[in-house]
This record gives structure tokens, sequence and C-alpha cells, in this order.
């Protein structure tokens, strides 16, 4: 008897038709295999139990890159399909109906047998810096529209010679319907663009100086071999545009403390770390501590950055316990100007083929940072390389094949054995994320910092890859195209369409505009530290009312302040706010997030500081006394200020009172470099808690740090170790977080948390919090598939926005 099936998922440009293929002449079946934009439709014929071995072994031997959420079967007979006519089996091209959308694999690591011929001298892809086949390469960075056929992509341009184009129509070739398939005879080719001749000193092209010549016999490759003359480049110092998968990065030998800082005076990045590739994992070992979740994410077929923490044991110069010094290990050395003053390293290994080619003449590390402008998204094509990064570099290694769609390196670390989001991006967007329910068709708008959007369709959630902050014209328009590519994807028009409240956003004037032009579409407006407990509710398809504990930096309140340090009550249509920390002005607003000691001198005053002045200078003199002046006059008479109960501003204060940062150039600094000052968590936990209060107003928790931030300041009058009081701090938010929930809790009987915001990307906190709640006995969300930062708020708006429909309560 026949067989219908209906295979849905990411099942498109994953090797899944040679898969469905191999497995039907296993089990001897007739039919026929074809793409469609539901997904991949299969047509079988043969004994009973052949077919259901088919069916069986059709799930449990997917190809690694593929994701089913579902397999539709019916048997011929009840709904009669096109008729089997001849014995076999075949692969038919895609059927196409444009009502029905199909998902979009991300791009994907090079794989093991590509990575062994582009190793191998004897394979006519030897070195070819394009290698890939089904089950790697690129996806989401090439495609144009679905179904993912190769007119569908960037490499329509390039025709397959014979011999690719032999493999591409062997159903039994692992390049069978590769789409970008190609070899150094028809496919893409690298092209090294610099502003002097080969030959010529190279002004501009090395640190801004005329100070090292090209030998001939490397001048001499820059046509034939242009990752030689990149590599030649790298090993004397010079900064380097390389176009990738999904955009261009800034390369720079790690180890050249000249060069580095040199890319931090161009970049006009004085501290936030810089992105790292390793040659091997032999490489990161050295560098960092790995543990086996992390080897094998670092490896993983979606290779992203790992946060991993430093091996401070291989630093030198560290004699105050901060994280500095260069680190060396029996082979490899960085410079510490990498990541100053933090007590990670954000790394991965190389994942194109291209990045294989960087590493052939032994280099260990190389910066592998976004190449744009300072909050702009990253450039991908050499026209806005050139135009937006000559203050950078005019250096490039570049390529033919078009970048269709941007994409930044997703970023992840691991903690409690799961890997959890800090960026997520390529190798995990666009795959969608299973809601385990019905939902209406939104489109959720993001928030500010850290943009994604989110779609809402047929029980999935597509949340966009990172967009960044949405400051500028650049990526408001990367946004507009991103949203506008979604919507034609996944067949899309939304019903509903959610925002922040914050009324000043560009993604809430987005949301407005886009509104305003589709008739019948409603607008909803979700509170931001809702959305991110949301977030978390339905990544672990919980419904149940949660105690939501929201730690981050910034989140427009219902009262019109700014909220972040939130104790909710919450499902997923509203919310309760239980309890916060207690307000404190900001003096002169968003200035006081770039200079802590603003934050610190304001909670210093609400602690009771009688002598704000004389405090100031005695703590901050290397900030002028007249600004320190005009800020004790703002926070004394309560003028341009706007009050807050951010713990990410807490935190701020803390690291400024402990003279860790009082002047951040990076959004969350200063609570950053507090962090790496914490050593082991027995050692921590050893250091106990300083003294807080939290009191009830009109049945909500206040929770008042006035006392931590007293003795804060005692300790550093008494001359405490840094890293001691560090410690100390961090616990006593622990406690005071512990404290809160439980008697939320037990006054509520709740026994479930949900953890959700930026501040929770401070891994000791999510760690020690997470244990004690749980020894507590609550069971602890946190999120997983989105980032806990503004990155994942979307996703959160989508389903609050969706539940709120469903109930009639828009």
């Amino acid at each position: 008897m026949g067989r219908r099936l209906v295979v849905r998922g990411v099942v498109q440009g994953v090797g899944f038709r040679p898969f469905v293929y191999r497995l039907a002449h296993r089990h001897a079946l007739n039919g026929w295999v074809a793409n469609s934009t539901r997904g991949v439709v299969i047509e079988i014929d043969g004994p009973d139990g052949a077919v259901d071995a088919f069916e069986r072994d059709l799930t449990a031997e997917a190809p690694v890159l593929a994701r089913i959420e579902s397999v539709e079967s019916e048997s011929i007979e009840s709904k009669p399909a096109e008729p089997i006519s001849t014995p076999g089996f075949e692969i038919r091209t895609s059927e196409h109906d444009p009502s029905e959308s199909t998902l979009i694999c991300p791009d994907v690591a090079i794989c093991p047998d590509c990575l062994a011929e582009f190793s191998d001298p004897s394979d006519r892809r030897y070195r070819y810096p394009f290698i890939n086949c089904t089950n790697c390469g690129p996806r989401f960075s090439i495609i144009e529209g679905t179904p993912y056929d190769r007119p569908a992509t960037s490499m329509r341009v390039f025709r397959m010679c014979e011999r690719c184009q032999a493999e591409y129509d062997d159903p039994l070739d692992r390049r069978f319907h590769a789409q970008p398939n190609a070899c150094p005879d028809c496919g893409p080719a690298l092209e090294l663009v610099m502003p002097a001749r080969p030959g010529e000193d190279l002004a501009e092209t090395v640190l801004g100086r005329c100070y090292v010549r090209m030998p001939d016999e490397v001048a001499a490759l820059a046509g034939s071999d242009p990752a030689a003359v990149t590599r030649w480049f790298l090993r004397h110092g010079a900064i380097v545009g390389v176009r990738g998968l999904g955009g261009f990065h800034i390369a720079a030998d790690a180890a050249n403390d000249t060069t580095v800082r040199a890319l931090r005076e161009k970049k006009n990045r004085p501290a936030k770390p810089f992105a790292l590739m390793c040659r091997s994992l032999s490489v990161v070992r050295e560098l960092a501590h790995v543990g086996p979740d992390e080897e094998k994410l670092l490896t993983s077929p979606w290779s992203p950055v790992v946060l991993l923490r430093k091996r401070t044991g291989n630093t030198t110069g560290n004699t105050t316990g901060d994280v500095t010094g260069n680190i060396t290990g029996e082979t490899a050395r960085i410079s510490e100007l990498v990541a100053p003053a933090n007590a990670y390293l954000g790394i991965m290994v190389p994942y194109a083929p291209l990045h294989h080619l960087l590493f052939e003449d032994g280099l260990d590390a190389l910066i592998m940072t976004s190449a744009n402008r300072s909050g702009e998204p990253i450039v991908e094509t050499l026209a806005a390389a050139k135009e937006r990064l000559p203050g950078i570099t005019r250096t490039f290694l570049t390529h033919d094949r078009e970048i269709v769609n941007r994409n930044d390196d997703s970023v992840v670390f691991v903690e409690a054995g799961r890997a959890m989001m800090s960026r997520r991006s390529r190798g995990y967007a666009p795959y969608p994320i299973n809601l385990g329910t019905d939902a209406a068709d939104v489109l959720a708008c993001g928030t500010e910092l850290k943009n994604t959007f989110t779609l809402l369709k047929n029980g999935r959630a597509f949340v966009s890859p990172h967009i960044g902050d949405m400051e500028n014209q650049a990526t408001l328009d990367l946004y507009e195209e991103m949203v506008r590519k979604f919507m034609e994807w996944f067949r899309f028009e939304p019903v509903v369409v959610a925002h922040d409240l914050h009324p000043d956003y560009l993604a809430t004037r987005f949301a407005r505009d886009f509104a305003a032009d589709r008739a019948g579409v409603q607008l909803v407006g979700v509170q931001h530290h809702h959305a991110h407990i949301a977030s978390v509710m339905i990544e672990n398809r919980v419904t149940d009312t949660v105690i939501g504990l929201a730690l981050d930096g910034t989140g427009y309140g219902t009262d019109g302040k700014i909220w972040g340090g939130e104790f909710l009550v919450a499902d997923l249509t509203g919310f309760e706010r239980a309890g916060h920390i207690r307000y404190i002005p900001l003096p002169g607003g968003d200035a006081a997030i770039r200079h802590p000691y603003r934050v610190a001198l304001s909670h210093l005053h609400a602690a009771g500081v009688t002598d704000l002045a004389g405090t100031a200078r005695a703590m901050f003199g290397d900030v002028p006394a007249e600004e320190l002046d005009l800020v004790v006059q703002q926070i004394e008479k309560g003028v341009n200020s706007i009050d807050t109960s951010s713990a990410g501003r807490l935190f701020d204060a803390a690291s400024a009172i402990l003279g860790v940062c009082h002047e951040i150039t990076y959004e969350a600094q200063a609570a950053i470099e507090l962090e790496s000052l914490v050593g082991d968590a027995g050692h921590a936990r050893d250091a106990g808690a300083y003294p807080y209060d939290i009191i009830e107003e009109d049945e909500t928790l206040i929770v008042d740090p006035s006392r931590t931030i007293r003795a804060l300041a005692e300790s550093v009058s008494g001359g405490d170790p840094r890293d001691r009081s560090a410690s100390q701090f961090h616990e006593t938010v622990v406690a005071f977080c512990r404290e809160a929930c439980g008697r939320i809790a037990a006054a509520r009987g709740i026994g479930t948390v949900a953890l959700s915001g930026g501040v929770f990307q401070n891994r000791y906190l999510l760690k020690r919090l997470s244990e004690v709640l749980a020894s507590d006995g609550l069971t602890v969300l946190v999120n997983r598939e989105v980032p806990t930062n503004d990155g994942g708020v979307s996703l959160g708006q989508a389903i609050i926005a969706s539940e709120r429909a469903r109930a009639g309560v828009l």
C-alpha cells in the first residue's frame, strides 16, 4: 500500500532529499520526493512492513542539520495523489505554492568531510575557500526566496562546471542539490584589495606607518593566492577586513600589543572585549578553561563564539586581583588588550574554509571582530567596507559571492550544563522556536538595545537574527529590510503588532507606522520586564502564574519611571508589580549611565551620606571638581533627573564606589568588570553578604540597599581587598533576591521563579541565585533559546500580544 508523507521543519538545504532517496533504496520502495513550500513531500509504495520501517527511520536517522517538527502521513488510497507510474525512486523538481511557507536553515560550519577534502593536496577542491556540501556551508546568508533552490540564491550567477553539475545531479553524492556547490573552476574566488601596489611600501596599511616592505615573492602571490598575502599582512601587524559568511570581520594578530592598541584607537573602542578566533581547540585550551559542553559548542555545526573563563594562572602582571596581563600558554599568547579587566574571553574556532587558510602560517589567535562603525550593523559589501571602514583599514580580503543577508556571530555561554544565548544570530537564526501552543499572527518589534523582532505564525516563533542597537538610520534600515524579508519568506501578515511601552524607541515608532498602514491590524504595547519574563515562560512552556525576577539596566515602567529591579507576579497576559529595588534619581539621565560615579553619588545620598560634596571629591578625585559639584547639586535639588529602580545601575554604583569603573565606554562595562573581580564560587560565598533592608509599602516589597552602599564605602575607607568587597556585593544581591522571592512565594502560593534580564548574563549571580532558590524548593526557569538580555524581549512581546488577542483583552 502506498503512503504520502509531508515532512515539516528545517528540511530543505540540509541534504534531506538525498537522505530520503537512499533510505527508500535501502527499503526497496518505489516513489518520489520533492521540496515544496509546505516542506518535503514524499510518496512511497511497497510492502506495509517496509513502508513502516521507512517512516520510522525517516525521523530516527535524519541528517544532523534537519529539524523535523512534524510528519503528516496518509494512505494514498484515502487521498489519491499523483500516481507512481514507474518502478524505482526519484527526486522530483520543487513544488511551489505561493500560500505556503518553508523554513530556512542557518549558515553552517564546514563539515569534517569537506575539511578533509580541503586539506587533501590530491583533491580538486584543495584549499578552496568556498568548499561546501549538503551538510555545511552558507544557507541563510545567500537565500533570496523560497523554496531554497539555486536560482533563489546568490549562487545563481555561478554556472556549475560539468563535474560540479554531475555531483549536483547524483542523488548518491554528498553534493546532490547542494545549492552553493562550486569548485575553483566555476565558483566564487578571493580577491585582495589593498591601497598599495604589491612590492611598494605599505603606507597606511600596516598600522598607518611605512615600516615594512613586502618581499617580492609574497607580492607575486597577490593574484594567485590572496590568502597567503593576507597572512603576511597579519603576521606583520596589519589590520585586515575579511569577508566571511555573513559579513566582514576586522582581523588582526591577537598577540601583537601594538596592533591591538592601534585597532582600539581606530575603532574608538578603548575597553570592550574583542572576539577571538583560535587556530585549534588545543590553542583554546591554553588560553581558557574549556569544559566538554563548551568544546561541543565550539566544534558544532553552529560554531558560535563561546564565552570562556581566562586561564588566570597563565597571566602576567597581575598583582592586584584584577584580570589583567598578557595570557600566555605553553605556545599560545594573546595581548592583555584583547579583553582588559574581564574574566572571560569570547572565542570561536575557524568555521568557514576561508578561516582555515588564515591560520596556515602558524598564527595561534586572531582578533575577529565585526566590521562596522560604532553602533552600526556589520558591513557586507566591499563598497560599504571601503566607505565605512577607511579609518580602520583599507586592506580587504574579499570575494564575489554576494552576501544577501547579513548576520553576526552568535555568542553563547554554558551554565549548569546547558548553552545560554548572549547573542542569537549565525548558526541559530532563523530557526523557529516551537511554542507548543496555537498563537495569533503577531509581529513583535522588540526594543532599542540588542534589538530583534519576532514573527508568530502557526505555533512557531521566528526570532530575527541580532539586529543591534536601534539608535541610527543604518540599523533602522537593516531592521526594516529584515522585517520585509521575513514577511516574504514566511508568507506572513500580522493581525497584531506588539511594541515596547517607551514612546521614543525607533522600534516603537516603526510599530506605530506599520500598523497605521494596514487596516484591521491591532497595536499592543507590552511592558519591557513583563516581556522578559514571558520569554522565559514560553520557552519553558509554562502558562501558570510565576514570580518573575527581571533584573536589567533600563525598561520603561507603567508609571513612566525607569524600571530594572523588578519582582513581578506574572502570567502570559498580565502582571502585578509585587516588589522592586528602591527608586533613586539618575542625575543627568542617560549621562549617569555613561558615568557610573553619578549613580554611586545618588545611591550614597539616598543612603544618608550627609557631606555628599566632600565624599564625592574624596572618592572620585579623578573627576573635575566643577563636574562633581554640578552632579551633587542635581541630586540634592532633584533637578534634571529621572527615577530608576534599575539593578544594572546598582551594580554600576558598587563598581564606582570600589574604584573599579567610573566611566563606561560600552554597555554594562562597570558591572562586567565588577563581576570579573569575583573569584571562585566557594571563596565568594565565604565572603558573606552586606546588610540590606526589605520594607513593605502598600503591599509592595521595596528592596532598600542603603546599608549595602554604606558598607561598600566603609570597605573602601577600611582598605578591604576589592575582590572580597565585590564578592560580598554579589552575595548581597543573591540574598535580597532570595528573601523577596521567598516572601512572595509564601504569600501567593507560587512555586516557580522565572529569571530574565541583562543582569543575568552575570554568570556568578545566575548560578548562585539559581542554586539558592532551588534549595528553597522553588522551580527556577531561565532563557535558553533566546538571550536573557534585550535580544529575547521580542519573543516575550509576541506571546503576550498573542495571548491577549486570544483572550480578547487587547
